[in-house]
């Protein structure tokens, strides 16, 4: 029962920064009202990467292909079925933080940041639909934590270059004022939940071992191990 507490420790971290962060939104989004060109360009390639379907894409075709091919090749239906099993986890969790945090956005209609610095609107308008209106929470942030954290477990010697990725893309939403530092706060707890749910129900429902991502790390699967490398 040990990790269970960590996590209601590291969830009520969060919450209070949250709760803490709406203090600093407008001043943030005013400050960063205006970058540098080069600052913009830069982030707005990072930002990019933080669309779910840059994960999600990617792994479904690569699930496609493995599903197609698993019949064809019985003398490795060992390694493919583990393959299949670790595409469904990521693909699954990329997917419902996304649509979790899609159903929160309506629920909220928060005005982005450019709203409020153009002098035209700002906070939030309950369930009002629209890209305008759909700030709180980021999802780049939710699709980019449930990915970091997905990976990570998969892949543990890749953690710290997976969750470098989705600081970048959580900060970069900040700095592009598509999202007040509570929206991407908000994303990031989504996404934790999320992926953190999923995992432990594939853990406990024997969908996922721990040997699976030994083996991936330590590449003893060759085809585990490529997907591991691609990722790393």
């Amino acid at each position: 029962m040990i990790r269970p507490r960590r996590d209601v420790v590291i969830l009520l971290g969060f919450i209070l920064i949250e709760a803490a962060a709406f203090g600093l939104d407008r001043a943030v989004a005013h400050a960063l009202a205006h970058p540098a060109l080069w600052v913009t360009r830069i982030f707005a390639f990072v930002t990019w990467f933080g669309q779910g379907g840059v994960v999600l894409y990617p792994c479904g075709g690569m699930l496609a292909a493995v599903l197609c091919l698993r019949p064809e090749l019985p003398s490795l239906a060992k390694q493919l079925d583990r393959l299949i099993r670790q595409l469904s986890l990521i693909f699954v969790t990329v997917a419902s933080a996304g649509l979790v945090n899609d159903m929160l956005k309506i629920v909220f209609g928060r005005a982005r940041p450019l709203l409020w610095v153009s002098g035209d609107m700002s906070g939030f308008d309950f369930f009002r639909y629209g890209a305008k209106f759909a700030s709180f929470p980021s999802g780049h942030t939710a699709t980019s934590v449930a990915a970091a954290i997905v990976f990570s477990d998969l892949f543990p010697r890749g953690r710290f270059v997976f969750a470098t990725f989705a600081i970048l893309i959580a900060a970069s939403r900040i700095i592009l004022d598509a999202h007040y530092v509570s929206d991407v706060i908000a994303g990031a707890v989504v996404g934790w939940i999320v992926a953190r749910f999923i995992l432990n129900r594939a853990h406990e429902g024997g969908w996922i071992h721990a040997s699976c991502a030994q083996d991936s790390t330590r590449g003893a699967v060759s085809v585990s191990g490529e997907i591991g490398e691609n990722h790393t």
